[in-house]
């Protein structure tokens, strides 16, 4: 815990302790408490937190950590010393598992990861509308960050079950966008010009889009057929219930089906794309690549190879290309998700 501790200096204002906390505990408990207040208060600057999140964070009620931080509090030190103390050495040993985490593949242009930037590509030239839908596992979210990392005027968000709904969704995308305006009423157009403003031919990307509800999906096309910018819906097979959804809501079917420019659907090369993953992790035993492939194949495909090789490298200490099949085995059958 001491590398925490003596991390970076604190930039909150530590005050010092009051005379009745110093007359209340022991100089062992006072000394404890100022290396823990020290340790925690370098902590919460190192991450931007602020005094309110890093007692929720700690476990503490607000009016008790406000004490124990300012040095007023009169009950037993030792109860919130020790908090403090087991939230800093889980911090510890969770940085020390990152540390010791391998890194897995940084982006790899697979046959799916070309398809997927050639979909986007075809959205924000045509200012089009498309929806990429392969299966769980196959790299749709790292694509399209890497699509957005080289190419100028990308946007992207991503949604979750608590944001489908078009207030939560069109909230998002103005706090991405730096939109600020309280009248929902202006809000979509503010959205939408600002979209457009970014640049000829801009691109939204909104990953995860399958929680998000038909009303939702009616509205991201609104963008698209308003503002010249082109939509991906990224996301699982659900993303082509929404629309169908989306379509039985409107006048006609065709109105929102018909502007769909391409459904990326297909899974393009599936089990060379899993081959050139393993190989990525410098993987070459034979019976490693033939259970790490059948891995792979299974639903989740890469996401599920690489989590049984992270898991196999911090179990045995080793470098992902010393591993044997036993150690990845093992691996898998820890994590039981089910049978090769």
């Amino acid at each position: 815990m001491l590398d925490i501790l003596n991390a970076i200096p604190a930039t909150w204002d530590l005050p010092e302790p009051a005379a009745k906390f110093v007359a209340k505990h022991s100089a062992d408990e006072i000394s404890t408490w100022e290396r823990l207040r020290e340790g925690v208060a370098n902590q919460a600057a190192k991450n931007g937190w602020t005094k309110a999140e890093t007692g929720r964070r700690i476990g503490m009620a607000e009016s008790s950590f406000s004490q124990w931080l300012s040095g007023t509090l009169l009950g037993v030190l030792d109860n919130q010393n020790a908090q403090a103390r087991r939230w800093l050495d889980a911090i510890e040993e969770s940085a020390a598992v990152e540390a010791a985490m391998p890194e897995g593949p940084h982006f790899l242009r697979t046959l799916a990861a070309r398809e997927i930037h050639s979909t986007l590509l075809l959205a924000q030239t045509m200012t089009g509308f498309v929806t990429i839908t392969l299966a769980a596992g196959r790299g749709k979210t790292t694509a399209c960050r890497e699509y957005q990392r080289v190419k100028p005027h990308v946007h992207m968000v991503t949604l979750n079950p608590k944001v489908k709904t078009v207030h939560g969704v069109m909230s998002l995308l103005s706090r991405k966008l730096g939109v600020r305006v309280f009248n929902p009423a202006d809000l979509v157009d503010m959205v939408g010009e600002r979209l457009s403003s970014s640049g000829d031919r801009a691109l939204l990307i909104i990953d995860e889009a399958q929680h998000a509800d038909p009303e939702s999906v009616n509205q991201l096309r609104y963008f698209s057929d308003n503002y010249r910018v082109g939509l991906a819906l990224v996301g699982n097979e659900e993303v082509r219930k929404r629309m169908t959804q989306a379509a039985q809501q409107t006048s006609s079917r065709d109105q929102i089906l018909s502007r769909i420019d391409k459904n990326l659907k297909r899974d393009p090369g599936r089990e060379a794309d899993v081959r050139t993953f393993i190989d990525a992790w410098d993987i070459h035993d034979a019976s490693c690549v033939k259970l790490l492939l059948g891995i792979g194949l299974k639903g989740g495909a890469l996401r599920q190879i690489d989590r049984t090789v992270k898991m196999a490298c911090l179990a045995t200490q080793k470098p992902a290309s010393e591993l044997e099949r036993k150690h990845i085995e093992a691996a898998w059958n820890n994590r039981e998700v089910e049978e090769v």
